[in-house]
């Protein structure tokens, strides 16, 4: 048994390497020998009389040095229960080899110390667990610190939790560590004993408590993330003395058999999605209770399968195709096209169009791969049929080259042209237009008209292509054009028919840039790069005298039924149908509720529109009639336009919707609606409806609206819009 060598803390600070403070330290060491065996012999007294929980400092004013043997001091009891004991321990350098611990008698040996922490040779604390030195986390020390240690002691279960103060925070070195392996029955601790290999250290302020400290939670269970099927663990750290209990609970209610500081779940399954778990830990002072950790659970990965393969398409020559595939699986899913065998760069969704197809693209076959984490699958191969376009008799077919037609005369002056184009695609770029010789190349058309690659339709002039407003095209729709043109000052108005209404392309337009100075137009041309066109119904007039008419798109206008203290607008186009300005001189509006605004003091040029905007704003419920007159300097002035409208007080509407879902797996469905029939749509309510029917509020009065329906499963995952629901209120 190595020696007690009791040191003043006055003695430590100042100790030098001299023989006479040797020798007064020696005497120190008589004097403090003195005051402990008084001190231990109090002790004794008290532990005497001592109830079931006391708190005890072994000589608090004398520190002990340990260097190179064992240095022992009994506890003022042996500990057989539940006991914490702190001290301050002081390394010499910034590597030593110490270390404090607890033995159930004088130590010689490191096998007698049961629990023990310690200033480790690689510059940090760690302490003793069974047959290892352990840590919770790095904790470095430095020379002559003195580190203050508090190890919460259960002799019964032979464990203990180890903690440093770093400052004014106390780290875990370690908690529910086990005595070590040699010591594992020993049934009591009445000694603390130090030993330090390299270096030295001092140990002091010694305190001995079995007063039960309250748990406390330091580390929280953390929510967790698993797939159906697979299980959960959740953990907690904490200290407090012993014995702890524990008790996990689940949404609130505890869990049979879940009493330690680490639970697992049994298999999870869906219903388990968002569940809440918690922890309580007690002891003989109190509670702690834990913050809730969320499990989330997942479905799991399935792999995809194809419910609807992609169709045959057929097209005509310059019309893009599009193919699609619905499929089942988890998402997300990859889209991947393929073209005889070979990928189709961008072509990642379940939906696929074609460029706009050529005569060679016919026979091609497409497949799709659909792909997620757990797996793929390749579509039955989809056959593309394109078929040549059908020309009708005395047309032109424009389509990748160059195509002309003679006019019935040469035309050196004033003349107008009219054609109908048909483009056979959404999306062209395709140019028609007049010029002297058969035409080769863009440069040679002096006017020229185009269905361009933005999906509208211009009119060169000059060096570049305009048009006085957006007008829109559409495949397979043919559009009649009208060319006011003079060759002799080299300009040209153009038009196009929307239905019965002409709208201007652009007026007093110029020749192309080339052709500035050509004198005469002798040929119709076209040149389509992309899609194709077919030309037809070429017909040239000469210009005789001045016309003056000035033509209105309607003849009456009717507003129906409009609620009172509400208003509904129409508009009214007038057009310059002759072939010289006209002037409209005055607009007026005649009965109550009517207004109309514009063109009033306007001149038009041949072929060019003005717009007129009449508003019904009723006050009172009832039939109302009124009139616009136009007058101008045109040969048919005045133009008259009746107006007609019902006031109504406002009356609510709604429109109920049900259905019956067609598969199983559904969690609920999703309304949309749009004021045009394919849509696009917009979707109704903030949240999937859980039940087959639905109910729209926000209709008004004289509409109509039209519905489609998707149904979502459990992980969101959407369906195809259903068929689609046209509803028209009243």
């Amino acid at each position: 048994m190595g020696t007690i060598v009791p040191v003043t803390k006055n003695n430590l600070v100042t100790k030098k390497t001299s023989v006479a403070n040797n020798n007064c330290l020696a005497k120190k060491n008589s004097l403090a020998k003195k005051s402990l065996v008084a001190s231990l012999f109090t002790l004794f007294m008290l532990s005497v009389a001592a109830p079931a929980s006391f708190s005890t400092t072994v000589n608090s004013q004398v520190c002990y040095l340990s260097s190179g043997t064992w240095t022992n001091t009994p506890l003022a009891q042996a500990q057989s229960g539940s006991f914490r004991i702190t001290f301050d321990a002081t390394p010499s350098a910034s590597i030593v080899d110490a270390v404090h611990g607890l033995s159930s008698g004088p130590a010689s040996a490191y096998a007698n110390v049961s629990a023990a922490v310690r200033f480790n040779a690689g510059g940090h604390i760690d302490a003793r667990s069974a047959s290892t030195y352990v840590a919770a986390s790095s904790i470095p020390y430095a020379a002559r610190v003195t580190y203050h240690f508090i190890l919460d002691v259960n002799v019964a279960t032979h464990t203990y939790n180890a903690y440093v103060m770093l400052g004014s925070v106390q780290t875990t070195i370690g908690t529910n560590l086990a005595f070590r392996n040699e010591l594992a029955p020993v049934s009591s601790l009445s000694y603390i004993a130090a030993m330090t290999t390299t270096g030295s250290s001092t140990f002091c302020n010694i305190t001995l408590s079995n007063s039960s400290m309250a748990p406390s939670i330091i580390t929280q269970p953390k929510s967790q993330s698993v797939t159906a099927g697979q299980m959960a663990t959740f953990s907690v750290a904490t200290t407090g003395s012993t014995p702890l209990t524990y008790q996990w609970m689940k949404n609130g209610v505890s869990i049979s058999g879940a009493n330690s500081s680490n639970y697992s779940t049994p298999v999870t399954t869906i219903a388990d999605n968002g569940a809440q778990f918690t922890v309580s830990v007690s002891n003989a002072s109190g509670t702690a209770s834990s913050n809730s950790a969320l499990l989330t659970v997942t479905a799991p990965i399935i792999a995809p399968a194809i419910t609807l393969q992609p169709l045959a398409q057929s097209v005509t020559v310059g019309q893009a195709a599009t193919f699609s595939v619905a499929t089942t699986g988890t998402a997300p899913m990859t889209y991947q096209w393929n073209r005889n065998g070979s990928p189709i760069i961008g072509a990642p969704s379940s939906l696929y169009t074609t460029a706009l197809t050529a005569a060679s693209d016919n026979g091609s076959q497409f497949t799709v791969r659909v792909s997620n984490s757990a797996g793929n699958v390749v579509s039955i191969p989809a056959t593309l049929t394109v078929k040549a376009v059908s020309l009708p008799p005395g047309c032109l077919l424009s389509a990748g080259a160059w195509v002309s037609t003679p006019l019935t005369q040469v035309q050196t002056s004033s003349f107008r042209i009219q054609f109908d184009i048909t483009p056979v695609a959404a999306i062209e770029d395709g140019v028609t237009g007049l010029s002297a010789a058969p035409g080769a190349a863009y440069t040679a058309l002096a006017a020229a008209v185009r269905f361009n690659v933005g999906g509208m339709i211009d009119a060169r002039n000059g060096g570049s292509f305009v048009a006085a407003a957006a007008i829109p095209y559409t495949a397979g729709t043919a559009y009649h054009f009208i060319l006011d043109v003079n060759a002799g000052t080299h300009t040209y108005n153009a038009y196009v028919m929307l239905g019965s209404v002409q709208a201007t392309i652009g007026t007093n337009l110029a020749f192309r840039t080339e052709q500035a100075a050509v004198s005469s137009l002798a040929y119709l041309n076209g040149f389509t790069v992309t899609g194709s066109d077919t030309i037809c119904n070429v017909v040239t007039t000469t210009s005789t005298a001045a016309t003056l008419l000035l033509n209105s798109s309607v003849s009456s206008l009717n507003f129906g039924n409009v609620n009172v203290s509400s208003s509904s607008t129409q508009n009214v186009t007038m057009t310059n149908a002759g072939n010289s300005s006209v002037t409209i001189a005055q607009v007026i509006v005649a009965g109550a509720g009517f207004n109309t605004t514009g063109a009033s003091g306007i001149i038009l040029a041949p072929g060019q529109t003005t717009t007129l905007t009449s508003t019904f704003a009723p006050s009172a419920s009832g039939a109302a009639t009124g009139k616009i007159t136009v007058s101008s300097n045109a040969t048919n002035s005045p133009a008259s336009i009746s107006l007609s409208g019902m006031g109504v007080a406002a009356v609510p509407h709604t429109v109920a919707l049900s259905w019956a879902p067609a598969v199983s797996g559904v969690t609920g469905f999703k309304t949309y609606v749009s004021m045009v029939s394919g849509g696009p749509y917009v979707e109704l309510g903030a949240m999937p409806s859980t039940t087959p029917s639905y109910t729209d509020s926000s209709v008004q009065s004289g509409h109509t609206y039209y519905y489609v329906i998707t149904a979502v499963n459990s992980t969101n995952v959407e369906s195809l819009y259903s068929n689609e629901a046209t509803a028209i209120v009243p």
